[in-house]
Parts: structure tokens; sequence; C-alpha cells
């Protein structure tokens, strides 16, 4: 018979619910104790990642498993992801660290109790089928744990007992982030809806909750806050979604750290700062993340490692879908400076908007003079109140207009030429577009602020109508030629 005070999550335990009601956990002087350990069981896995609870005699095993069924109540009511993974990466470290005591046979039947994997005793290793294994492995992505370094014989992979180990916790991990409205041992003993379970769940320890909720806050506010001058709205997907994830309190696989790592120096961020932003990781030790930050960027080492590639990023599977812009580059960094094009000077702004739409092989001096005398006043700035216009008026009017419009036609394409007597190039991301009113369509001037193109491309793509703010300019294409296009100012309300 297992032992339920370390292991509260096993189906089995749930047979010490037997007779309680859910008025009775919650308020019946009785069940104090249970109550008091599954706060402190929640309160020290958000701040230190850790869940201290002796087991018998200093604490009877019912209330521990009471309190256990208590603290999983208050995480679904609590609603809150990242306090849900930093409890669920705590409870599995605590697991792990009693099954690490277990004999090999009772490592083999706890294993088989928790009734997520099948394993079986084989001499001194552990065999289990290998789609149970793809499972239970699915985010340990790196070195040994991928199933070609495993060894597949006759759809069987045998593993030695501290990867037995090591791959429950995983298990017990994943099982307890994806908490759902109730637990489903719980919903079977109370009466009465989820939503009014949870109701009365939250009014019984609305003050804990809160609290609890302010400490995963404050943890990641304050990771955030090191980062200082960096601007998230520049930064890739493949970035903010490995953000969020950790925001969350995901444990983000070591091809996902390296990145954010290699990203941020980078991008002249301090190993401090970054080491800050991993603070927010439930598997988060403060030692260790220092000495990986500090060796990756070059603070402890003799080497400064550069941040990978597109293609190393998608093989590795950080990179987590391209957008338009995505398309367009190789590299992260190309990404967040492509997204910095608004910050530049006005002139040099307007310059390579011209370039993008003369298009030509050899740098146009004498045109881009001509057509910048055009823009003489013009700095891309406009009021709040502006006249909204059918396409057709705004394109005879030379004022700035707000026209509800589809996007015709929308092509993103890199451009570069070389600048005479300076021995550089110029390079441009570029999105060439057309707007339409079902009516007439209209050019507009290339998109080099990609921060309008990306939903720009994606309207063009999902056939969506949107408002934007547009004047048009007459430009010189050659000598002989003058053609007017709208420029694109901004995005208002998309309809």
């Amino acid at each position: 018979m297992p032992e339920f005070w370390r292991y509260p999550f096993l189906p089995a335990a749930s047979k010490i619910l037997e007779g309680v009601t859910l008025d009775a956990l919650l308020n019946d002087y009785f069940y104090a104790e249970a109550r008091a350990l599954a706060l402190s069981r929640l309160e020290t896995s958000a701040s230190l990642g850790i869940i201290d609870v002796e087991g018998p005699p200093t604490n009877d095993e019912s209330d521990i498993v009471l309190g256990y069924v208590i603290s999983r109540l208050v995480l679904a009511a609590a609603d809150n992801q990242a306090l849900v993974n930093y409890v669920a990466l705590s409870e599995a470290r605590r697991a792990e660290l009693y099954l690490s005591s277990e004999t090999d046979e009772n490592l083999a039947n706890l294993v088989n109790l928790f009734d997520a994997i099948e394993v079986k005793l084989n001499g001194s290793v552990f065999d289990m089928n290998f789609v149970d294994y793809v499972r239970a492995a699915s985010k340990l992505r790196e070195g040994d744990w991928k199933l070609s370094n495993r060894g597949v014989s006759k759809g069987i992979v045998s593993l030695d007992r501290i990867t037995l180990i090591r791959l429950m916790r995983e298990v017990i991990q994943q099982h307890l982030e994806e908490l759902p409205e109730a637990p489903r041992a719980i919903k079977k003993q109370f009466e009465g809806t989820i939503d009014e379970l949870k109701s009365q769940i939250s009014k019984t320890f609305v003050e804990r909750i809160g609290g609890l909720n302010n400490v995963v806050s404050e943890r990641q506010a304050e990771a955030m806050k090191e980062l200082g001058k960096f601007d998230l709205s520049k930064a890739p997907p493949c970035f903010n979604t490995n953000l969020l994830d950790l925001q969350a309190g995901v444990n983000l696989p070591h091809p996902s750290r390296f990145f954010i790592t290699t990203f941020l120096s980078s991008l002249n961020q301090k190993s401090e700062s970054v080491m800050q932003l991993f603070a927010t990781a439930p598997d988060f030790k403060e030692s260790f993340t220092r000495y990986q930050v500090e060796h990756i960027t070059g603070t402890t080492s003799s080497t400064k490692y550069s941040a990978p590639k597109c293609d190393t990023l998608v093989s590795t599977g950080v990179c987590p879908g391209p957008n338009g812009l995505c398309r367009q580059i190789r590299h992260p960094l190309s990404y967040y400076r492509v997204m910095a094009e608004s910050e530049k000077d006005v002139k040099v702004r307007l310059e390579r908007i011209l370039l993008a739409a003369l298009n030509r092989e050899k740098y146009p001096a004498e045109l881009l003079e001509r057509n910048m005398k055009i823009f003489e006043d013009f700095d891309f700035t406009y009021g709040e109140e502006i006249v909204k216009r059918k396409l057709s008026e705004a394109f005879r009017l030379d004022e700035i207009s707000k026209v509800q419009v589809k996007i015709s036609y929308f092509q993103g394409r890199v451009y570069s030429v070389e600048v005479p007597n300076e021995e550089r190039k110029i390079w441009i991301t570029k999105a060439a577009l057309g707007i339409t009113d079902g009516n007439s369509d209209y050019d507009c001037l290339p998109l080099t602020d990609w921060k309008l193109a990306l939903p720009i491309g994606d309207a063009q793509y999902k056939s969506k109508s949107m408002d934007l703010v547009v004047k048009p300019f007459e430009i010189n294409m050659d000598d002989n030629e003058v053609r007017k296009f709208f420029m694109i100012l901004g995005i208002t309300e998309e309809s």
C-alpha cells in the first residue's frame, strides 16, 4: 500500500475523501490543520518553489492528503495558470525526492498506480511501450531524451532508475499543470455544480488567493522591470511566445532559454537583467541560472554566443510559426531592427520609402532629390480629428483622410541598393500593397514600417476591411512619368 501522504495525487488517495462534505472541509474545526497545510503548500510553492510538509507522525496522513485536495480547489478558484505551474513543479519535485528513496519494485508499482504510463521491471531496468515514452517525454526535447537516442527494441524503451524517476517528475508536473475545473475525484464527492464549488472556495480563501496572485504578479513585474529599454513591440514572435510562456510559469526547454539569453545579450541587455527574467520560471535556481547566463553571454567564459538563426529556431521547436515579416528575414535580430523603422529620422524614412517605390538597381540620387522636395514639410504625424471620406474623394484631395478599405494585394520583399562613394548598401524590408473600396483599386507607396505592415498584411490574408489614415502624393518615377500613390500613415479602428 503506497504512503498517500507522499503521493497525494495518486487516484487511490481519493478514498480518504469518503464521507467528507465540502462544508465540513472548508469550515469544520476538525479540518483546520488540513486547511493550514493546503495554504502552506501553495504559499511556499509560489514564493520559494518548494513544498515543506512533514509526514507522520508530525502530520496525520489524512490531513496531508486533504490539504492537497484543498490546495487543488484553491488553485481552481484562483484561476491563475502561472500559479498552477509553479505549484505543479513543486509537487513534482517533492514526488521525485520520495520516488528516489523507493525500492525498484515499489518504484515500478507506484509508476503504474499513477496510471499515466505503464512500466515493467526487467532486472535493473524499467521497460515501457515507446508510445508511453514519447507522450511522457514530449517536453524533454534535447539530448538523450529524443527517442532516436534511446534505442527501441520491438516497440519497447528501456530506462534506468534515475531516468525513470526524472521522467516521472515530468509526467506528474504535466498532469498537475492541466488543472481541470475541479479535480475529478473531488467532483464525485461533493454536491453542487463546479461553479458553485469554486465560488464557495473563493469566498473561504479570498484573501489568501489574492495574496498568492500578488506573489506571482510581483515575480513577473520584477523580471520585466529589469529589461529596461527593451521594446517588446519590436520583438519577433519566437521571443514573445517564449516570454509569455515564461511569464505563465512554464519551464522552457533548453533551446528556448538559450535563444532568449543570446537574443537579449545581442541587444546589449546585461546578464543580471536576463537572469532576473528567468526568475519567473517554476524551476528557477539563482546559482544555476547565473552560471548558465554568464557562460552564454561571455561574462565568465571566453566565448559570447550569438543568437540562433531562424532555421535553427524552427528545427529546435523554438519558432511558433512565422508572420509576414518573418518570411522576409533569416534572423530574429533582423526582425527587431526592421521593426525599429519608425524610430529613424523623418528624412531617412522618406528616403527609404522612395527608394522602395522607385526600385532602381542603382542609387537614383537626382530622382530622390526631386521627390524629397515634395515632402519638404512632411513628418508622418496627424491630428485626432480626421475627416472620413470615400476612397475616390480622398485620392483627389491633397489632405489626410480616414478611409475604409480592403487590401487588394500585399507582397513583402527585401530590396537593396548600393550608395555611390560610400561603399555601403541600404537594405530595406518593404511591403508593396494596394487598397480598394470594392469599385476601384489604388496603389500605395511601399510600407517600410512593419508595425503598420503586419496588421495590414493580416487583414489582406483574412479579407477584412480596415480603417486607414492616408494621404495622396504624386511621385516622379522617372523624367517622363509621374504617378499618384496613397501613403498609409496609420491604422484606426478595424471594421
